[in-house]
């Protein structure tokens, strides 16, 4: 748009660096904003060809120079950039789709060995009529022994108990005894 331009930037302000117009366009033209109309000669803002004009006076814009190779150089820019922002979104969803599809391979392998080990200890079924009575009986009775025994560790734990207090109840009896006859 410029041939020839050596002043990006400007010593009045960081506002009228060109840099910013060189930024400006491609950044928008990414998002398909193509803004031709800037790459045309008849702008209606005001512009001028004068170097000093333009380089002492940040208001005032230079007028582009249109040469058709400016909207070609523009359609492969934007083509360009279109096709690495679409490479670069598949390659984002594949990275996604592949540790989406690790983890519900992890998943199905947890939930398979949940069915497996929930399956492990079940009777088929015309033989759990028979069985399962037998089953829950013998747990039944398990259940009663166990009671039992812990039954009789309690009452044996409460003799023992009931002993030591009676040997520390006499022990201190005598010690009372003793502590009377020596004064």
């Amino acid at each position: 748009m410029y041939p020839a331009h050596t002043d990006m930037w400007s010593s009045v302000d960081w506002k009228y660096w060109r840099i910013w117009k060189i930024i400006y366009i491609p950044y928008w033209q990414i998002y398909g904003e193509s803004m031709l109309e800037n790459f045309d000669e008849n702008s209606n803002t005001p512009c001028t060809t004068i170097q000093s004009e333009w380089e002492y006076n940040p208001a005032m814009e230079r007028c582009n120079e249109y040469d058709w190779i400016l909207v070609v150089i523009t359609a492969l820019y934007m083509l360009m950039s279109n096709l690495l922002l679409v490479n670069l979104l598949i390659a984002v969803f594949s990275y996604r789709f592949e540790r989406v599809q690790e983890n519900s391979e992890k998943l199905w392998r947890y939930l398979r060995y949940e069915v497996i080990m929930d399956y492990r200890t079940r009777i088929p079924a015309p033989l759990n009529l028979v069985i399962r009575p037998i089953y829950i009986a013998y747990k039944c009775i398990r259940y009663i022994k166990n009671r039992i025994k812990k039954d009789k560790k309690q009452d044996e734990n409460a003799a023992s108990y009931n002993r030591e207090l009676d040997k520390i109840n006499t022990l201190q009896s005598l010690n009372a005894i003793k502590c009377v006859h020596n004064f």
